[in-house]
């Protein structure tokens, strides 16, 4: 149930004359007002027909019915599509500012904005221009959760919430909610990531002017949006060494290059995947790679190894254009089908070694990004000075110490301890 309504009141400047306001209302929430620029005599206003009487009236009733007309057709519209509008928004509507209208916005199109604003910011790395299109698809992620997570919990449409609805009970329903439906996949269901990005959205809407956002709603789940403890992802010297030495013969046809691509990032310092496959051969100088990483903005300066310069060697004929690796086959693919290319490559990498370690015996898991985890904390461990190690890796001293240091050869230090324990 809504109406708009036209009320006539004496002008406090000039009491001879009627202020016009028009009123809305919908059931549920408080009336609003805005005023007409529109006026008359006050004592030819009838308030029961909502019009002027007179015979110069038939103008002006005709402005009033037509402003009047304007809003109604919107409410009706929202009404019919089902959206959940406020008596407020409703009311600016017509503004000419934007930012006006804006401050009505829901919390789903605001996702919307936030995904659309990130996959259009641009970066230059390496001679390409990437965007941040991994970015923009966790906030549809974000999104994709949030209605599965209304409609299970509240039986409600998500694309109806707006921001006054993100309370601390909605937070704390949400977090249960998803590590619930995450602990049935043997995960914690990306709690952390997720509230970070919704409290992102938030303070966007805030700072944009967005009515009735509440950043403090996240208050009671500061832990749970600290950055978590890092457990590094290395593995000891000894369990490379037997994925170096693995017998080729019971890999599949393209598995060898899959092998290739982990043993090589390995060696150039723990090169992620997005970097082994984008990597060009102007980025080696000499006997170096230059590059920036394209997740952070840190340069790395790695020194090739006997063992890198042989695999780069052996794919020199089957890389496309100046692509290093086979990785990239088309000139010029698009933002979605590079990442997507990049992504689907790693999944591989990631199966071959599963393949590896279980055939091998090898009890620890192994992924493409145990490269660079174990390639930092054998250089360590090995006497290379930290500073030199960052520089390698194309992180700080103190980045690879709290992320991905760890003891590369617990063996070989309990034998050392005990020595000095004797």
């Amino acid at each position: 149930m809504f109406t708009v309504n036209i009320k006539g009141r004496r002008d406090s400047k000039n009491i001879e004359l009627v202020k016009l306001d028009l009123i809305f209302y919908k059931r549920g929430y408080a009336r609003v007002s805005k005023v007409l620029r529109i006026t008359g005599l006050y004592r030819e206003w009838d308030r029961k027909s909502q019009s002027f009487i007179g015979t110069d009236a038939a103008e002006k009733n005709k402005l009033l019915r037509q402003e009047k007309l304007r809003y109604l057709k919107i409410a009706e519209k929202w009404e019919y599509q089902g959206k959940d509008w406020i008596p407020v928004e409703l009311s600016h509507y017509y503004d000419d500012d934007p930012r006006v209208r804006n401050r009505y916005i829901t919390v789903s199109e605001t996702i919307d904005t936030m995904a659309e604003r990130t996959a259009a910011r641009k970066r230059y790395k390496n001679g390409l221009i990437l965007t941040s299109e991994p970015t923009a698809r966790k906030y549809r992620y974000l999104k994709t959760s949030l209605e599965r997570f209304t409609r299970s919990k509240y039986h409600r449409d998500f694309s109806k919430y707006r921001f006054r609805d993100i309370t601390e009970q909605f937070l704390l329903d949400y977090t249960l909610w998803t590590q619930v439906y995450g602990g049935k996949k043997g995960n914690n269901g990306g709690i952390r990531e997720k509230l970070r990005k919704l409290r992102a959205v938030c303070l966007y809407a805030k700072e944009t002017g967005v009515y009735n956002v509440n950043p403090n709603a996240f208050r009671p789940l500061q832990e749970k949006l600290k950055p978590r403890l890092v457990t590094p992802k290395g593995v000891s010297p000894e369990i490379i060494r037997r994925i170096e030495t693995f017998d080729r013969s019971g890999l599949d046809k393209k598995e060898p290059f899959y092998l290739d691509l982990f043993l090589f990032s390995y060696y150039a310092g723990g090169m992620s995947a997005i970097d082994v496959c984008l990597l060009t051969r102007d980025r080696i100088k000499d006997d170096m790679i230059v590059y920036d990483r394209t997740k952070f903005d840190k340069q790395a300066r790695v020194i090739l190894t006997d063992k890198a310069i042989g695999i780069i060697d052996r794919y020199r004929d089957a890389a496309y254009m100046n692509y290093v690796f086979p990785t990239i086959k088309r000139c010029n693919p698009t933002q979605a089908k590079l990442y997507g290319r990049v992504k689907r490559i790693n999944e591989k990498v990631n199966r071959t070694l599963k393949k590896i370690c279980d055939l091998s015996g090898i009890g620890q898991r192994v992924t493409w990004s145990t490269a660079r985890s174990s390639y930092i904390s054998r250089m360590i461990d090995e006497g290379f000075h930290p500073l030199q190690v960052a520089e390698l890796a194309g992180n700080s001293p103190q980045t690879i110490y709290r992320h991905y240091y760890t003891i590369s050869d617990k063996e070989k230090m309990k034998e050392k301890m005990n020595r000095i324990f004797e």
